[in-house]
């Protein structure tokens, strides 16, 4: 049995319920907000307290796994199958990687309905929950598939080019530095059908049912913020002659979507005054207003502040 599949059983449910009730706060910081209960030591269905944590989701996520000696407490000899301890040991590995900061807002962002958010971006604040290592799989294949995709455009005749002269990304770093962006890469030449050149190129990677939706209705309705992130960046690189082309990849089945991006002026100078406006409040110690009533509401719901901004 794995360990999705041991947390789904009836037993569990209870014996995680009991617990919780048991001890009623996180053992390390004291809340009894969103309590988990952490395997020190993995016996399915023959747990005992001593085998478990009560934490608040926060310190399950951010500290406990670090917690030296931890693997040592596994039971190997039980009848957890191979690759769910393998897959622990590689999140281990994954989410135990510092964050890579940065001291900027990104142009990728801009487009973000929830201006607040941004800021949070911009002060490189604690997410609730840092990324998992699922989620950084997702990344890191993601980054991957990019690759790949420029060595297919090359391959169609293309003339790619992802780095300059020095090797460095191409970018843009404006207003003293405080807003910046890498593109994925400017395409300088190629057959005559699809110039002129040069072209920004921009490649994202989607499920099926996203990659349909980009192919159905086009990036600008599909995915607000990608479209206003190929603007921006066609102004700062001052690549606004041509359309942009925008490459999607669908990660289930590989099929290729590519759609040309007019630059749009307004949309353009809309985000590029509204980053200077996030900028000079965050210089000023100024938070912004939340953009939507509570909590719960759809946007808020999956904010990675979602905490600090309501509850602090």
């Amino acid at each position: 049995m794995n360990l999705s599949n041991y947390y789904a059983t009836t037993h569990w449910r209870q014996k995680s319920k009991e617990f919780r009730e048991l001890v009623g706060k996180c053992e390390q910081c004291g809340s009894t907000l969103k309590l988990q209960v952490h395997h020190k030591r993995y016996r399915f269905f023959r747990e005992k307290d001593s085998d478990l944590s009560c934490l608040c989701d926060t310190c399950h996520l951010q500290g406990i796994h670090k917690q030296k000696g931890e693997l040592d407490m596994l039971d190997f000899n039980h009848q957890t199958n191979q690759s769910d301890r393998i897959n622990h040991l590689i999140d281990e590995a994954l989410t135990g990687r510092p964050e890579r900061s940065r001291d900027y807002l990104g142009g990728s962002r801009l487009g973000g309905e929830c201006a607040r958010a941004l800021q949070y971006e911009f002060f490189n604040t604690p997410r609730d929950r840092p990324f998992d290592g699922r989620t950084l799989r997702v990344f890191s294949i993601g980054h991957v598939v990019e690759d790949l995709a420029a060595q297919w455009i090359r391959m169609a005749g293309f003339d790619l080019r992802v780095k300059d002269k020095d090797g460095r990304q191409f970018g843009f770093s404006i207003a003293g530095g405080k807003i910046s962006g890498h593109i994925d890469g400017v395409i300088v030449g190629g057959p005559d059908e699809f110039g002129p050149y040069p072209r920004l190129w921009e490649c994202k990677t989607a499920n099926a049912k996203k990659w349909r939706e980009f192919e159905k209705n086009k990036v600008k309705k599909a995915n607000w913020i990608y479209y206003v992130q190929v603007q921006i960046y066609m102004a700062y690189m001052d690549l606004t002659d041509s359309p942009a082309l925008w490459t999607c990849v669908n990660k289930d089945n590989s099929s290729l979507y590519h759609e040309n991006i007019s630059f749009d002026q307004s949309v353009a100078q809309d985000a590029s005054d509204r980053a200077v406006r996030i900028i000079q409040a965050c210089a000023a110690g100024e938070l912004l207003p939340r953009e939507y009533p509570s909590a719960d509401f759809y946007q808020c719901k999956w904010c990675a502040w979602n905490d600090r901004c309501w509850h602090d």
